[in-house]
């Protein structure tokens, strides 16, 4: 559990089961993992010990900072309904927009034709006619 780098989990919106990871920020083991690869790159480029190296260990704490977090920001959105919790969080509708447009894709891509169908919320008719006469557009889970 410990060393576990991805959990199971399902996505908000369709409810599919699917994998993130979990680590969001680089840990211990990747500020040792960049150390090495300082010395190992001073040692190949100036053959002793040099205060350059902390250039190096810089750089390459950034850029693994910079791969952990673009892993976790892709593995957050959902590759079946194209749900992304963090966006929803900032702007509810971009976020409804961007499921619409991967449902409208899913709904046109003939490999998905005999597929599992997807897990939408149900909504009543009541409930949509009050958000149709409230909003303009349709909603996303009448779409389909």
């Amino acid at each position: 559990m410990l060393f576990k780098a991805k959990s199971n989990c399902y996505c908000a919106f369709c409810k599919s089961p699917r994998r993130i990871y979990r680590k969001k920020n680089i840990s211990v083991m990747n500020i040792f993992a960049s150390l090495m690869a300082s010395v190992v790159l001073m040692f190949a480029i100036w053959q002793e010990f040099d205060p350059r190296a902390i250039i190096v260990f810089v750089i390459c704490l950034a850029i693994s900072e910079v791969f952990v977090q673009i892993r976790w920001r892709l593995a957050v959105v959902c590759r079946t309904c194209g749900f992304d919790p963090i966006l929803y969080v900032k702007d509810p509708e971009a976020a409804s927009a961007k499921v619409k447009l991967q449902l409208d894709l899913r709904k046109q891509d003939p490999k998905y034709l005999l597929a599992k169908p997807l897990n939408l919320p149900a909504i009543s008719a009541e409930k949509s006619k009050a958000l149709a006469t409230k909003e303009k557009g349709r909603l996303v889970s009448r779409s389909i």
